[in-house]
Formats: C-alpha cells, structure tokens, sequence
C-alpha cells in the first residue's frame, strides 16, 4: 500500500510538505507513514485518494492494474514532483503556478511569498514594503494587504516557504535510504548557491528579530518545529533500518540541527573563512562521529 501511495503522490506531481497540510497532519507523521514506521488512518487515505485522484480502493487493495480515477474533474496540469530532484544542489523554490487544481487565492498567495522572499533575502526585511512585495508579484498593494494583515504573518510565510524549499532536497519528507538523505542535505548546506543563500537570509534575519520582538519568536518557533519534525522523521526512519544510532532521537536531532545552523551562519556572513573542502569534512566527520552507526557506506563524491 504504500508504494501505492507514493506513486498517487509522485503523479499528482504535488510535494509532501503540501500533502501534509492538506490532509490535516504534520510533515514527520507523513514521513514517517511513508517510511513504514507509523500506520495511516482511514481518513488519511481518504484525503490522499481524494488529493491525488485515485481511489481510495486502489490506494488500500491495489485491485486494478493501474490507478483508477475517481472521477472527471478536468485537465489538470502538474509541475515536477518536488521528490523527483536529486542532484547536489537545493532545487529552485516550490512553483508559484503547481496546477488547476489550486484557487486564484491560493495562486496569488504564493505569488504574493515568494516574490516577499526574494525581497526579504535580498534587501533585507526591515527595507521591504507591501508596496515592493506587490510591485515583484504583478498584483496590487491592496491584495497584499488582504491577504498578509502585517508583516510579521507574511514573514512567517516567507519562513515556511523556506522550509518547503529545503524540504524538496533528496526525498526530505519521504526517506526512502535516511542516511543518503541525511549526507546529501548537509552537502547542500556545505556550499552556498543563490537559494541556499536566500534560505539562510530569511533564517538568520528571522532569529536576530526574534531576540526582541515576541511575535517573530512565536512565528520562528512554529516553522522551526515543522523542521525539527521533518528531520526527526528521517533519523527515526534511519534508526528502524538500523542506518542510524538508537538513543535519544529528540536530542539527536537538536544537535545535528545546531550543528548544520552554525555552519550555515559562518558560511552565509563570511565571518569565519570555511572552504567547501573543509565544511563538507566537517560534516561527513560529524554524521560519522554522531549519527551513523557505521553499517552504511559514504555517497560517492563525499
């Protein structure tokens, strides 16, 4: 059942974290359903079946040789699934145009994000007005404003849709080999392309606000929890393949997390020099040393 569905997923061209909230779970739950480690609910099926166009009788039964639709809802248009990248850069931000299947509120939302992201990377957040975020996106400040009240909800998006871009490296929310996943994440962080750097614009900027002002702490701590979830999922998957040390998974992974963060930080602000050759030792050393159990060979190239 669940190589079925994986493949409805796959199909449906719609990425993980987004199925995650439309069924109404969080990222780790369906990571680690993916992952064989915890069981879906009915209703979970359900709203995948229901997401991605199948039937809820395939997804459980496999009965028809293919995937059977549950209806005529017409065309619909898919951008690549964000599962599908797997080279050793952080792919592109997620499309602001994913299907039909999205309303024109949900589309200009994430024309309204993403074109705030650039600009908060960018400039600076405290240097972008509506009126610029509206000027990138081709829509009104007014539309802007209806749907972001105030800065702070809109940079709270700009987080997540972060988080969304990192999530689309290497099978982040469906860890099909964990310590793969986990060695090819951290060579992204290792170098700083112009997305990477974006990532960790938004990042960095959001915690040296959040030191003073309660409502950024609030919105930084909510995605950060979503991330801490979605790598937790990886590590629990690798500790049931036996990949990846047993003990304290919760502590693990706030250590890994600290790790990759103070790296990400001396790398993007230059204040410490740090080659590529050094971070990649750093990290391989740190997994090696802290996280794997030693049963699986290193990627090629690390």
């Amino acid at each position: 059942m669940i190589d079925r569905l994986r493949e409805a997923i796959a199909g449906a061209g719609i990425n993980h974290s987004e199925v995650a909230r439309k069924i109404g779970i969080e990222p780790s739950k369906l990571s680690k359903s993916l992952a064989g480690t915890r069981k879906f609910r009915v209703e979970e099926i359900s709203a995948i079946a229901t997401l991605t166009n199948v039937t809820a009788d395939w997804l459980t039964t496999g009965r028809s040789a293919r995937p059977p639709l549950r209806g005529a809802i017409g065309q619909m248009h898919h951008e690549p699934s964000d599962s599908a990248v797997l080279t050793d850069m952080v792919p592109p931000p997620p499309p602001v145009e994913s299907g039909e299947w999205m309303s024109k509120g949900t589309r200009n939302r994430r024309r309204i994000v993403s074109a705030a992201w650039e600009l908060y990377a960018d400039r600076g957040i405290d240097n972008v007005r509506a009126e610029d975020v509206a000027a990138a996106c081709g829509l009104s400040a007014s539309a802007v404003n209806y749907h972001f009240r105030t800065k702070p909800q809109l940079l709270q998006a700009a987080l997540r849709y972060s988080l969304e871009t990192i999530a689309g490296v290497r099978d982040l929310n469906e860890p099909s080999d964990p310590v793969a996943t986990l060695r090819h994440f951290a060579r992204v962080h290792a170098g700083v392309d112009i997305t990477v750097r974006r990532v960790w614009s938004i990042w960095i900027q959001s915690w040296a606000r959040a030191e003073s002002d309660d409502q950024t702490k609030r919105n930084l701590t909510a995605v950060y929890s979503e991330w801490l979830d979605m790598i937790t999922g990886v590590v629990a998957a690798g500790q049931s393949q036996g990949t990846i040390r047993t003990g304290n998974t919760s502590l693990m992974v706030k250590a890994l997390s600290v790790f990759i963060d103070g790296l990400g930080v001396a790398r993007s602000t230059q204040h410490m020099p740090i080659t590529d050759e050094e971070a990649l030792s750093m990290l391989d050393e740190y997994l090696d040393a802290h996280i794997l159990t030693g049963t699986h060979p290193q990627e090629e190239g690390t």
